[in-house]
């Protein structure tokens, strides 16, 4: 399958869905970042981004016009650049404050696919968790050792996560469309309804209004559902602990988990996965 990221208005702007397909598919590596500064005004030109790496622009205050082989982007906080290797560049910062700024490199291992990416933007929208894992991740990026290098990868992993669901979330028509992707994202965290509902900007009472009008079912019973199957998936495909697997879907306490399991299935989750046991 070949991706090709979409036209918008001028911009090389990736659909969602191909971008979870190429990090989700593709066989890729952190490799180090830098962090800089430019003032107002300033004029950076005549270099090039990192030969054999791409790199992941995030900008951490202030805003710019960013080129890349002649193709122009506005970046600011909400708005993430990706650039390939050895493409030219050409900067101007545009916020009376400097353009505070960082790139984070990848290499590419291995790709399944034919693909076309190189530089594209990525409207990811603000979410605060973005600043806590990028501080994280140069913090851990200045310390020596394998314990903080494996980190690192770590940290730019989970925000490789974030900024596909950030981006599949800024695609969505509606909060419902919001909620639910974040829902069948996040399932395994232990998160509330009024958590989903600051998630996607609506009050916790319309939020569950609207959810159930267009769903036919609450927001928990939703979430439930998502939980249970995959926990039905694990008991009957593993030989997981049933306070692991409660874990794993989002569950802190096993014995709530075994409670409502047994409300919907009419069974402990025991006696399911006995029934799948070998004979």
């Amino acid at each position: 399958m070949i991706i090709i990221p979409a036209m918008v208005k001028g911009v090389r702007r990736i659909q969602a869905n191909d971008l979870i397909k190429y990090f989700a598919n593709s066989s890729f590596q952190y490799t180090d970042l830098f962090v800089t500064s430019l003032d107002p005004n300033v004029h950076d030109h005549n270099r090039n981004t990192a030969p054999g790496l791409n790199g992941i622009i995030i900008t951490l205050s202030g805003s710019a016009n960013f080129s890349l082989n002649g193709k122009l982007y506005a970046i600011h906080k909400g708005v993430i650049l990706h650039a390939g290797p050895n493409m030219a560049i050409d900067i101007t910062v545009t916020s009376k404050e400097p353009w505070h700024y960082t790139v984070l490199h990848y290499e590419v291992l291995n790709l399944p696919f034919t693909v076309d990416l190189g530089h594209f933007e990525i409207a990811t929208g603000y979410h605060h968790k973005f600043d806590y894992l990028v501080q994280q991740l140069i913090h851990f990026e200045k310390i020596p050792g394998d314990m903080n290098r494996l980190k690192c990868k770590s940290l730019f992993m989970q925000l490789v996560e974030l900024i596909v669901i950030c981006a599949k979330m800024q695609n969505s028509n509606n909060v419902v469309d919001q909620a639910i992707t974040f829902m069948t994202e996040q399932y395994n965290l232990p998160i509330t309804i009024a958590e989903i509902a600051e998630e996607v900007g609506c009050d916790r009472r319309r939020f569950a209004y609207l959810f159930d009008k267009e769903i036919g079912m609450s927001p928990i019973q939703f979430l439930t559902e998502i939980r249970l199957k995959q926990s039905r998936e694990l008991l009957r495909t593993t030989s997981i602990p049933i306070k692991e697997i409660a874990e794993l879907i989002g569950y802190q306490d096993a014995f709530y988990f075994c409670r409502v399991f047994k409300k919907q299935y009419h069974m402990t989750p025991t006696n399911f996965r006995k029934q799948y046991l070998s004979v």
